[in-house]
């Protein structure tokens, strides 16, 4: 198997790479806001320091259990990045049967061999169970985190073992030991800020990055009643008061309401039997897709328990599309309740008052939206990324 730019060759250390961790391929699973921040910054890369992309090792999984193991070239924006898949995923979200993150530890732990991880790496984690198997390789090599929401949730978030005590109660204290010993954490909202600081001194808040359409549809929207919900089936989620929202209203007060759910999850088997006239499944799709429905959706809207500051909010806005959310982690931070946004109580009621306020005003909503997207440009705020990373990877 050829060695990628970057590995030690003979016993020499040819560049200090930059080694991105994720739970994901890197290109089109699973979609989510994760996947897309993670591309925008590689997308950058590629278009703004075309002569590092060699010295970058993306480690991630992959859907065909045969490339484990194998590092391959991966043409990302016109540039080949090496790429090492650990594990192997299930496609179908909904019906996974084991835990995904454990699988990528085990990955990372057969594959020590493969990494070559030494203390001149930066190692650019953002999922974290592959701190632990990093510092085992390598323990004075350098980790920088990115959180893309509070630690502090995923306990809560846990689909696998919640009935073990003793594995949550250690993965928790796991957790505050990365957050202790980590080199540097960029995150991306107060809560996150507030929760970190008696762990950790080295956190940088940064934004999620958003690509904004050359040509945005914003002077040609106008209401109709398109909801758009993009996102993983997950409880914490709370898909079903959208759907109630929408099917229980009447249609002489909101019109020809109708709602499509862009995306797959453990909860999609208790969803299915709302499909019908004026609710869609379109199952997981690939980004470019995602763009489709964002394009022909009036408003998206979110419902979730906790979050950080989510991509698919951010790009909505990119689209001209108000948003209906929760206010919950850094999504406040993000929107401008009012202006571009309504806020919900998370109910069924609540989440169709705030379609009557968005429709009496929508173009209005809609303009401010797509002007309030821009403030996320992907090569600004990549841009304080990049610099941040350089202090740990040498040029």
């Amino acid at each position: 198997m050829g060695q990628p730019d970057g590995f030690i060759l003979e016993g020499i250390i040819q560049v200090s790479r930059l080694i991105i961790y994720d739970t994901s391929n890197f290109m089109d699973f699973p979609i989510g806001g994760q996947l897309t921040s993670i591309g925008n910054f590689l997308r950058f890369l590629c278009e703004e320091h075309p002569e590092r992309v060699g010295k970058i090792l993306l480690v991630g999984v992959t859907l065909h259990p045969e490339e484990i193991g194998k590092v391959k070239k991966r043409k990302l924006y016109g540039r080949p990045v090496n790429f090492l898949p650990v594990a192997a995923a299930e496609k179908d979200l909904g019906n996974t049967t084991k835990s995904l993150r454990l699988q990528f530890l085990k990955g990372l732990l057969k594959c020590r061999k493969q990494l070559h991880i030494t203390r001149k790496d930066c190692n650019y984690i953002h999922t974290p169970e592959a701190y632990g198997a990093v510092k085992l390789f390598c323990m004075r090599s350098q980790c920088v985190i990115f959180s893309h929401g509070s630690y502090f949730n995923m306990e809560r978030g846990f689909r696998f073992f919640q009935k073990n005590v003793l594995v949550k109660k250690g993965f928790a204290a796991y957790l505050k030991w990365i957050l202790k010993d980590a080199d540097c954490i960029l995150l991306l909202d107060k809560d996150s800020l507030r929760d970190y600081r008696p762990y950790n001194s080295n956190l940088v808040r940064v934004r999620n990055s958003v690509v904004c359409p050359e040509t945005p549809a914003v002077p040609m929207k106008h209401w109709r009643g398109s909801l758009l919900f993009v996102g993983r089936l997950s409880k914490d989620k709370r898909v079903e008061p959208i759907i109630r929202a929408v099917l229980e209203a009447e249609p002489e007060e909101y019109g020809n309401l109708h709602l499509t759910i862009v995306g797959n999850g453990e909860e999609y088997r208790n969803l299915a039997d709302y499909e019908g006239e004026r609710v869609h499944f379109a199952g997981a799709v690939a980004p470019e897709e995602v763009k489709k429905y964002m394009a022909s959706a009036d408003i998206l809207v979110m419902n979730s328990v906790f979050e950080g500051v989510p991509m698919t909010i951010l790009e909505a806005l990119s689209y001209g599309l108000p948003v209906i959310s929760t206010n919950v982690g850094g999504i406040g931070e993000a929107l401008h309740f009012g202006q571009d946004s309504e806020e919900t109580d998370g109910t069924a009621e609540g989440i169709r008052a705030a379609v009557r306020r968005i429709g009496e005003c929508y173009e209005i909503y809609s303009r401010n939206a797509y002007e309030n997207s821009k403030a996320y440009d992907y090569k600004a705020v990549n841009r304080k990324v990049y610099r941040i990373l350089c202090r740990y990877w040498d040029e």
